[in-house]
């Protein structure tokens, strides 16, 4: 029996945006589609595994353990987030009853506490008054595949001494019928919730259709029916003032034609100060006085600006 457990996120505007997951249990698991039974033991232990695994798969890479092993309080805490995935997972395939909203949030929050990414960006008090007497803003911009940096991701005025700027693995695609340095970006097309491991197909009409499995597992892909077109993502972040939004993170500078394209969002981002600019704006040269802060084995990182430099804290 295939049961397949997603819930929406709590904002309406990304109700549609869910985890799936599938899971096969053989015939000593006693299901129903009005409740979910725990199986028996052995293909229950396996369920769980196959279940939270690729939840969790980030997190118990050779890499990552070697990460973890340096700190014992990392450890500590990366092991808490697997362990409240494997809670969350059992706790609903034990239950006696028909399942409730909460009994998936709890698998969807302690999922997206595992895979969150946050950095903590530290200004001396000197350099934070020098920035914002010349009107610079904070910038974050997000990387795509090999491709280079080219949409300020978030900017942002009202940023502290101490500002915390965090993201989870939620995305949406779209199409642009354009791609041209210092301009917001403009979306010409539908937008479409979709995950990693996902495909959506733009239609000859120009119409982008609901995310289905397909593509490689840690990329987006678009199968383009329409023609010309300059295919974005937008990601999932939660700003400096705790606020949650989803803003594109890429526009592709050049227009790819009919046929299939992968895009693979990155856990790097750039941070930098730059003043003049806003919110999704595309642009094609380097940032100055930049850093650029590499998450794929981390899921936190701190950096100071002082004297007009970045450092590692």
């Amino acid at each position: 029996m295939i049961a397949t457990l997603f819930h929406g996120l709590i904002q309406p505007r990304y109700a549609s945006c869910y985890l799936p997951v599938r899971i096969s249990v053989d015939d000593h698991c006693d299901c129903n589609a009005k409740t979910l039974r725990r199986p028996f033991l052995p293909a229950y232990s396996e369920a769980v595994d196959v279940l939270t695994g690729p939840l969790i798969a980030q997190h118990i890479t050779p890499r990552n353990r070697e990460i973890m092993s340096k700190s014992t309080a990392v450890s500590a805490h990366q092991k808490q987030l697997h362990d409240d995935v494997q809670a969350a997972v059992k706790s609903i395939m034990a239950a006696p009853t028909a399942l409730k909203t909460t009994d998936y949030s709890k698998v969807l929050t302690s999922t997206l506490a595992a895979t969150q990414k946050s950095v903590k960006i530290q200004i001396t008090s000197g350099d934070l008054t020098t920035l914002k007497q010349s009107g610079y803003k904070l910038c974050f911009a997000k990387k795509v595949g090999t491709e280079a940096y080219n949409v300020v991701w978030q900017s942002y005025v009202q940023y502290l001494s101490n500002s915390t700027f965090s993201w989870t693995p939620q995305y949406q695609l779209f199409g642009s019928n354009s791609f041209q340095a210092n301009v917001q970006v403009d979306v010409s097309t539908n937008i479409v919730n979709i995950g990693l491991g996902q495909q959506s197909v733009l239609d000859t009409s120009g119409l982008l259709g609901s995310a289905t499995t397909g593509g490689p597992d840690t990329s987006i892909t678009l199968i383009n029916n329409y023609g010309a077109i300059h295919p974005g993502i937008s990601q999932l972040s939660t700003g400096i003032d705790g606020k949650q939004v989803s803003t594109p993170i890429y526009v592709a500078s050049n227009q790819i034609v009919t046929g299939s394209t992968v895009l693979t969002p990155v856990e790097t981002i750039l941070v930098w100060f730059e003043q003049n600019v806003q919110t999704s704006t595309m642009f094609s040269t380097s940032r100055s006085q930049s850093v650029e802060i590499d998450l794929t084995f981390d899921n936190t990182a701190t950096r100071l600006y002082s004297g007009g430099s970045w450092t590692v804290v």
